[in-house]
């Protein structure tokens, strides 16, 4: 039998599914229009749902930002923990890891807009979602994979976080100021690592 028009899913993997279909047409409307052309009665209408349907789903729009933002920082970090299952070196793993956060963001531009440059977003929602125990481990691993390579600890949470605001700088810099001759984004994160932990191997 198929399923009505606007009845709410049932098991937990209809949920699941629901949510991500809400989710990839909130994409589409944020790539096409921005993110304030987003709204619950126009997903709604996308989906072919009553706006009710959304509201047993997502809380509100902000809500909605939240599951996006959460699904492109698994995505990001998935594709780091793929890569690091092939290497054991501890300054290795350090480096690829850097190089391929600032990759992600450079080769998905509206990923990178989405999650640190959405507008309509108050404080409250950016502290609420940062704060998050989920969101804190994606950029966990980086002080893990510092700790690892450093031998003074003591300094720890600032070159991690020096690091990790350094790779979001790069990002930010390509992603938003295409006209001006960058160093290649490679070579800027080396660099940046270096004055961190001092020189790491090279990347072939």
């Amino acid at each position: 039998m198929a399923k009505t028009a606007g009845r709410p899913p049932r098991s937990q993997s209809d949920i699941v599914e629901f949510r991500s279909k809400i989710a990839k047409h909130a994409v589409a409307i944020y790539r096409a229009e921005g993110f304030g052309a987003v709204s619950m009665r126009r997903l709604a209408k996308e989906v072919g749902c009553a706006p009710m349907t959304i509201y047993a789903h997502f809380e509100g729009k902000q809500d909605i930002l939240r599951y996006l933002w959460a699904d492109v920082l698994a995505d990001m970090s998935d594709e780091i923990q793929e890569i690091l299952k092939l290497i054991v070196a501890p300054d290795e793993r350090l480096q690829t890891a850097a190089q391929t956060f600032v990759s992600y963001w450079i080769d998905h531009p509206d990923h990178f807009r989405l999650v640190f440059m959405s507008n309509d977003v108050t404080r409250s929602d950016v502290s609420t979602f940062v704060m998050d125990e989920e969101t804190l481990a994606h950029f966990r691993v980086f002080s893990d994979l510092v700790q690892a390579v450093l031998q003074d600890h003591s300094n720890l949470k600032a070159s991690t976080d020096t690091l990790i605001s350094g790779m979001i700088g790069i990002a930010f810099c390509l992603n938003t100021i295409r006209d001006y001759p960058w160093a290649d984004a490679t070579m800027m994160t080396d660099r940046l690592l270096t004055s961190i932990i001092g020189p790491t191997k090279s990347i072939p």
